[in-house]
């Protein structure tokens, strides 16, 4: 596997030579549409699964490389056909389960494997695994072993206490299966880490890499601007698409 370095960003330009179909669960968050509006100006095709197409921008909900379906995330069905008439080459799930009953990320991530099982079932051939791509945070997964320092984990222990622990349980469910998705072949997932998140603008300083490379920069009270891990996802996205290895793990923070 390509092993990331912890490096700056660098900027996209222009539009990419090879356009894309991406699929997005959670196009009308503040993460999903920030990444949506860089995935179309860069010349990629993109089907969006919303609740409402009113809380898509009306300028944009017409744009002629964006598919939007509407449904609720737990229509199975719906994501299903979706997906098939989309056959994406990377699907994102940008969901966020800060608001009762705290599973919209599980949700999300249970129909859309759900629809790629049914889209792998009836291809011709033996088709690929699907890059992967979602937002968790930095103390998931490999992680939790590099927030040390007393005050570190008294932060994150009170934070998680108080605010995050129902968010940061649906994201662990969302690992178990993401994991036994990996291992069954279906996907090839990319997940990434940022610390605390910010609205501000898209910053090409940013820092990215492999957790364990990017240990030493990252802190808890760290940030890094959601439009900047849409930046990064969006890069990630075409690299993976373009049959690059695109490690499982990749964190992101501001320097």
């Amino acid at each position: 596997m390509t092993h990331f370095s912890a490096t700056a960003a660098e900027p996209l330009t222009g539009i990419t030579a090879a356009p894309l179909s991406l699929f997005l669960l959670g196009a009308t968050g503040r993460t999903g549409l920030p990444f949506l509006l860089q995935a179309l100006a860069r010349g990629h095709f993109v089907t969006v699964y919303v609740r409402t197409i009113s809380k898509l921008p009306a300028a944009i909900a017409v744009h002629p490389r964006l598919r939007v379906v509407t449904g609720e995330l737990h229509e199975a069905d719906k994501i299903t056909l979706a997906v098939r008439a989309a056959t994406p080459d990377v699907v994102y799930v940008m969901l966020a389960s800060e608001r009762a009953p705290h599973t919209a990320v599980s949700t999300g991530t249970h129909n859309m494997l759900f629809a790629l099982r049914a889209l792998k079932a009836t291809a011709t051939g033996e088709p690929g695994a699907t890059p992967f791509i979602s937002i968790a945070a930095w103390g998931l997964g490999p992680t939790g072993a590099y927030i040390t320092g007393l005050f570190s984990r008294l932060f994150v222990n009170v934070a998680t206490t108080l605010f995050w622990s129902k968010p940061l349980a649906d994201f662990e469910t969302q690992l178990v299966e993401v994991e036994a998705a990996k291992d069954a072949g279906l996907i090839r997932p990319t997940l990434i880490l940022p610390p605390i998140l910010t609205e501000r603008a898209k910053t090409n300083s940013y820092l990215s890499g492999e957790p364990h490379l990017m240990k030493d920069a990252m802190g808890v009270t760290n940030f890094v601007s959601r439009a900047s891990i849409a930046d990064l996802c969006l890069k990630l996205g075409e690299r993976a698409a373009s049959g690059e290895a695109v490690p499982q793990w990749v964190a992101i923070t501001n320097p």
